[in-house]
């Protein structure tokens, strides 16, 4: 099983043409590579942990399965990424998604498999299954309501 960590805002703000400005654009991206980590782990027992800086920027998509978003709060994403990493028990099963250099190295330095942003987004988009161009468009009520319906035990 592997288990992909992401820098997730350090995926999103990559893409010069795609950041978001607003807290609904901010809600909207965090919510996007979300969607694309459950695309791309689906009908596997890989797992995603995604790691956001700061607070959430309104509805997050939670309670997807293998799918654990984290937001940091009042501490830097980076510093919860590497206790993350030092507290796994076999960090050679850790694929660690960030063009970030301080984050690579101490992956690096922990048996971590290091994916650059561009390699993840490939990866992602050679999956076929979370092509963006494909879906239709929503709206993050339009995610949340159907979250809380397909959720429901």
């Amino acid at each position: 099983m592997k288990h992909y960590i992401l820098d997730g805002h350090n995926i999103i703000y990559k893409n010069s043409s795609n950041q978001p400005r607003s807290t609904s654009g901010r809600a909207q991206a965090c919510n996007g590579l979300i969607m694309r980590c459950q695309g791309l782990i689906a009908g596997t027992t890989n797992k995603c942990t995604v790691f956001f800086d700061g607070h959430p920027p309104g509805e997050i998509a939670t309670g997807i399965k293998n799918v654990q978003v984290t937001f940091s709060y009042d501490r830097e994403a980076d510093t919860i990424i590497k206790s993350f990493i030092e507290r796994s028990k076999n960090p050679r099963n850790l694929i660690v998604v960030s063009d970030d250099t301080e984050i690579k190295n101490f992956a690096r330095v922990h048996s971590c498999t290091i994916l650059s942003v561009a390699a993840f987004l490939k990866k992602i988009n050679e999956s076929g299954k979370t092509v963006d161009s494909e879906k239709p468009s929503v709206d993050d009520l339009s995610i949340h309501e159907w979250l809380k319906i397909f959720n429901k035990k």
